[in-house]
């Protein structure tokens, strides 16, 4: 395997505005190791923290978009960090 990242539980909130509008703030820990410099944050332990918007839908399926941004929070000599920008389908189990 040339990379790894092992996601731990994350920390989420659901604000909801209305019955329509949710508002998620989420925080989580990964675990990364592998050889490509490329995906390399600086350290093994790295933090994702998100915000994400969504318009929730009478079945309660949600459409939405999210900003990330990854760090290892200082831990490392180097810290880059990176943002990701994603697009979210979500639909209920029951």
């Amino acid at each position: 395997v040339d990379n790894f990242t092992k996601k731990f539980s994350s920390i989420l909130l659901d604000l909801f505005f209305g019955r329509r509008i949710v508002l998620t703030p989420s925080f989580a820990p990964h675990y990364y190791w592998g050889g490509n410099k490329k995906l390399d944050l600086g350290h093994s332990i790295e933090f994702r923290s998100q915000i994400e918007g969504a318009y929730r839908f009478a079945n309660r399926s949600r459409l939405g978009i999210a900003i990330s941004h990854y760090s290892n929070a200082g831990l490392g000599k180097t810290n880059p960090g990176t943002e990701t920008g994603t697009i979210y389908l979500s639909l209920p189990l029951q």
